[in-house]
């Protein structure tokens, strides 16, 4: 029986990725940007990041996951820890322009009496 839907199911499968192929190539990409959150405008469930020597407001998909040592946190914890300190992000953004998926961090050791941030790929700030 399972053979059976396999066989029947796989042409329809392979037709849909033929026939839709040529669409999602000519559609703009994703893009992930690493940077710090500067800003959160919760009422507009939007973002400021700054990375490469730019800022840029970054806007959620209503279902945007945000996510903390794997665990789901919401997007008022992105908020700057203080003056100069910002938290870390990941973000994926779809080719409407809109961030679905966003990987924060916040890290800081003391190191030699001085407090040392490290991004969300382990690197020294």
């Amino acid at each position: 029986m399972l053979m059976q839907n396999i066989k029947r199911g796989l042409p329809i499968v392979i037709f849909l990725l033929v026939i839709s192929g040529p669409v999602w190539a000519q559609g703009p990409p994703w893009r992930i940007v690493h940077g710090e959150v500067c800003q959160v405008l919760a009422d507009q469930h939007t973002l400021l990041l700054a990375y490469d020597g730019q800022e840029e407001y970054l806007a959620l998909t209503d279902d945007c996951l945000i996510l903390r040592e794997g665990q789901a946190t919401s997007l008022e914890s992105l908020r700057p820890i203080g003056p100069d300190a910002f938290q870390d992000a990941l973000c994926w953004v779809n080719p409407s322009g809109l961030v679905e998926l966003i990987l924060v961090n916040y890290y800081v050791e003391e190191e030699n009496g001085a407090l040392v941030s490290y991004d969300i790929f382990g690197n020294r700030k």
